[in-house]
């Protein structure tokens, strides 16, 4: 029973860290809390529906559709919205995080009417056994396929030139603007691979569960992942949605449904009272 709920926590938790590392990436680069998140997880859902259900595209294209039309969509949000707050108080930016969020919510139920949809994807929704765990192939597609997600950026973060113009930037801006570097044009880049990250792990929970709405409050587990790993570190962002999927099944488990929200979110203000720069992320320190 034990080993069954750890694989499910780690399949769900590897979801919850691919959406955290988007929303990791774009705090590191643009310091903007984004409440949106939780919606561009709904986006990449309703994205996929679109896509097979009505469109007919196949899988393949599905998933280019998916990718290109999330990365479109957040490369608009910074543009229209986020650039021009640039130098702005940081509760400015929250407050359109979330105007957005409420929009997007609004926008997708205009459209596609308040009840979810079914999501049908060519992956493999059985399972079989191994060691005497019951293995659904679709969390095992799910994990796999995120942490090949995470692999591939972190490859592209750390190796290629547009990669470390983004590290750079992330590390200081004023550094980058001074040695040439577009910031605005590495943001933009940042928002688009964040939103991009979140629509894939939309695709997923859409069909682990249901393409609806209500997936927003999945994806702002991003939130408590990102928090509890640290809001400046990339791993522990991964980690981090790992620990709030074992977390999550354990609770429901073992204690109640209801209790996964105490057992995640209890951490989470006892991490910003003793330790607010999270578990992996280094303290930052001021001159009084």
């Amino acid at each position: 029973m034990l080993a069954q709920v750890l694989f499910s926590g780690l399949a769900l938790g590897s979801i919850y860290g691919l959406v955290a590392l988007g929303f990791a990436l774009v705090f590191k680069a643009t310091e903007v809390f984004n409440f949106a998140q939780g919606m561009f997880v709904v986006c990449g859902a309703y994205l996929a529906v679109t896509a097979i259900s009505i469109l007919h595209l196949p899988f393949g294209l599905t998933v280019l559709f998916i990718i290109g039309g999330a990365a479109l969509l957040g490369v608009v949000v910074h543009a229209l919205l986020i650039q021009p707050l640039s130098g702005r108080p940081m509760l400015s930016v929250i407050m359109v995080t979330l105007a957005l969020s409420i929009i997007l919510r609004a926008l997708i139920e205009m459209i596609f009417g308040a009840q979810g949809r079914t999501l049908e994807t060519p992956l493999p929704s059985g399972g079989f056994l191994f060691a005497g765990i019951r293995v659904s192939q679709l969390h095992l597609t799910a994990a796999i396929t995120s942490w090949l997600c995470m692999a591939g950026f972190g490859a592209f973060f750390r190796y290629t030139s547009i990669g470390l113009l983004m590290r750079a930037t992330a590390n200081s801006h004023e550094a980058a603007m001074v040695s040439g570097v577009n910031v605005n044009r590495v943001n933009r880049m940042a928002w688009a691979i964040g939103t991009a990250l979140a629509a894939v792990g939309g695709l997923f929970l859409g069909q682990l569960q249901i393409a609806s709405v209500e997936l927003e409050s999945i994806g702002l587990l991003a939130v408590p992942a990102v928090v509890l790993g640290g809001l400046q570190s990339i791993p522990g962002a991964i980690i981090g949605g790992l620990l709030v999927g074992v977390i999550e099944q354990l609770a429901a488990a073992y204690i109640s449904p209801k209790a996964a929200d105490i057992l995640i979110f209890a951490p989470l203000l006892l991490v910003l009272m003793v330790r607010p720069w999270g578990l992996f992320g280094q303290r930052e320190l001021g001159r009084v």
